[in-house]
């Protein structure tokens, strides 16, 4: 299994690629620096068959279109009530900041339960809304030998996601959070939308904004 992070975008997003073998690859939250994204996967002989956003905001939304004009056959998927933002410099709040993010829809809406295939690795979709009404995150059983978890900005090491924005909502965020990613085994490597992986082991004894 190929797996990299690309740290994208002014606002240092993760972007991760996931390659199980062709002709399968995966493009997590491609949030900028899409030419960099592009060398990294021809650098690698990779064609992206699936771009997932793990929530609709600008910073995380930013390469999609020049993804899809660059690979025509790449679909898009975000979670269902984040997909109005894709073509909404409103709703993916980029307007705010004196941008017009806009992607191409959504050609797959995700949700609770449903799989997302890379070569030999399923992952599983976790409704995760808080930071946003369809912040969803995508978990396995086992990506290089341990669980692993994709959860945009819903759990930072050390943090969690922003509920001060439009969409927000802290106790759902924190239902998410308790509810779905504290219940996923100890050892599951967290890999956030922003700043260094962590666990959910580390997370449940020391994140002072969820901790019981």
């Amino acid at each position: 299994m190929h797996f990299a992070t690309l740290e994208v975008g002014e606002l240092a997003t993760n972007c991760y690629v996931l390659a199980g073998g062709p002709p399968d690859v995966l493009v997590i939250d491609p949030g900028g620096d899409a030419g960099r994204i592009v060398e990294h996967l021809e650098g690698n002989d990779l064609v992206p068959t699936l771009l997932v956003n793990t929530h609709g905001h600008a910073d995380h939304i930013i390469a999609n279109a020049d993804l899809k004009r660059r690979y025509d056959g790449m679909k898009i998927a975000i979670g269902r009530a984040d997909a109005g933002a894709l073509t909404s410099p409103i709703s993916n709040m980029s307007v705010f900041v004196g941008m017009q993010v806009l992607s191409p829809p959504a050609d797959r809406l995700l949700d609770e339960d449903d799989v997302v295939s890379v070569g030999g690795c399923d992952l599983r979709v976790l409704a995760l809304p808080g930071h946003s009404p369809g912040g969803i995150g995508l978990y396995t059983a086992e990506l290089d030998g341990a669980p692993a978890l994709f959860c945009g900005d819903t759990l930072f090491a050390g943090s969690v996601g922003r509920t001060d924005i439009a969409g927000g909502d802290w106790n759902v965020l924190l239902a998410s959070i308790r509810g779905k990613i504290f219940t996923l085994p100890g050892e599951t490597r967290v890999f956030p939308g922003h700043g260094p992986a962590t666990t959910v082991a580390e997370e449940k004894a020391t994140n002072p904004f969820v901790m019981h």
